[in-house]
């Protein structure tokens, strides 16, 4: 998200910050560059002009339908009003004051409500310059979600909407519900998980996750385990998944297993061929 410099100024510096990295509100103040507020709202028809009392059209329409006033299509009183109110919150006064005040796209910051739900990636912090290659902000759209790889018996066991929880660290938490399930993907993560389908889940409102998170997701409800391995111990070719089992006597062993579920680094899976306090091999 690029900005132009204010009127009067000759550097756009980012003075202030309001917004948080997260789920964005209609109308909400991302912050100021050089001293003057940047509001972001989604609306049918983006402005693409400075407008002041009397002005119509359809851009004025799908700015008064984001600003929750009548939708006559003209700058009358009510969206003056309502453009004044969102300027006191922030303590800053309007383009022109408060009797010729003019609506500006340099500080009304309008995207199609098209791209879907915003959401705040990153944010400049004051006291830095923005220019085209140092955005003053980054912003995602769409609806906010989780993506994770499910051996094929672990999607097997997965239904679309099903619901999910997540957690982060720090303490973060938040649910979801299952989207989509991808076809079988054979190259194994960057992170090492291994070939199966990729599972997106979209996240509810209300939780505190932000992008770029490392998460754990838990299918269905939370239950002890029988048996548990690392994740990464888990291998899967065209037979189902497996282990390696270690053996001191024996060559190591193709061992095959059921997955359960899996979070934290540890799937918990059912196999008939091993018992709690075997050693397996990890993937490297």
């Amino acid at each position: 998200m690029s900005v132009n410099p204010p009127a009067g100024a000759e550097r756009i510096v980012v003075t202030s910050v309001s917004a948080n990295p997260g789920q964005l509100t209609n109308g909400q103040l991302l912050g100021t560059v050089s001293n003057r507020p940047v509001f972001l709202f989604s609306v049918d028809i983006p402005l693409f002009r400075n407008l002041v009392a009397g002005d119509t059209g359809s851009d004025v329409a799908s700015l008064q339908k984001a600003l929750g006033v009548p939708q006559t299509g003209k700058v009358d009183s009510a969206t003056l009003s309502a453009v004044r109110f969102a300027y006191s919150a922030a303590s800053i006064e309007p383009p022109g004051g408060r009797y010729s005040t003019t609506i500006t796209t340099a500080e009304f910051y309008t995207v199609p409500t098209s791209l879907g739900a915003l959401s705040l990636i990153s944010i400049a912090p004051a006291g830095s310059s923005v220019d085209s290659d140092h955005p003053f902000a980054v912003l995602g759209t769409g609806s906010p979600y989780v993506s994770v790889r499910a051996s094929v018996s672990e999607a097997e066991q997965i239904k679309q909407n099903d619901k999910v929880s997540i957690t982060g660290s720090g303490g973060k938490k938040g649910t979801g519900t299952v989207a989509k399930i991808s076809e079988f993907q054979s190259s194994p993560t960057s992170g090492g998980r291994p070939p199966g389908r990729d599972i997106q889940i979209n996240l509810d409102a209300g939780g505190n996750l932000k992008a770029g998170d490392a998460v754990a997701v838990l299918f269905g409800t939370e239950s002890k385990p029988d048996m548990a391995v690392p994740t990464i111990a888990i291998r899967s070719d065209s037979g189902g998944d497996y282990v390696i089992k270690r053996s001191q006597s024996t060559t190591p062993a193709r061992t095959p297993v059921v997955v359960q579920r899996n979070a934290d680094g540890w799937t918990a899976i059912k196999a008939e061929g091993l018992a709690v306090g075997d050693q397996v091999l990890v993937s490297q």
